[in-house]
């Protein structure tokens, strides 16, 4: 993997967690044309207090299937990815 290249991985989870966040707005966006403030408000509040709301996707994020070490190798290691 190349310094410009992305993990795939890293970039499926964070995919699904646009994916999850795009569901909520679109929740709040139906309660509030149903005319259901109070209720969207509530499920913002919910939303908020959620241990779940940043960390559901990414706490499948497994760093060692992007080979990220060999783009930053441990310092001292002598070992440098060159920039093209």
């Amino acid at each position: 993997m190349t310094k410009n290249e992305v993990c795939p991985e890293l970039t499926r989870l964070l995919r699904l967690q646009r994916h999850e966040f795009i569901n909520h707005i679109q929740v709040v966006h139906a309660l509030l044309q149903l005319g259901k403030a109070e209720k969207a408000k509530q499920y913002l509040e919910d939303l908020a207090k959620s241990p779940d709301l940043a960390s559901s996707v990414m706490s499948d994020y497994r760093p060692e299937n992007c080979n990220i070490q060999a783009l930053h190798p441990p310092a001292g290691s002598g070992n440098r990815v060159e920039e093209k």
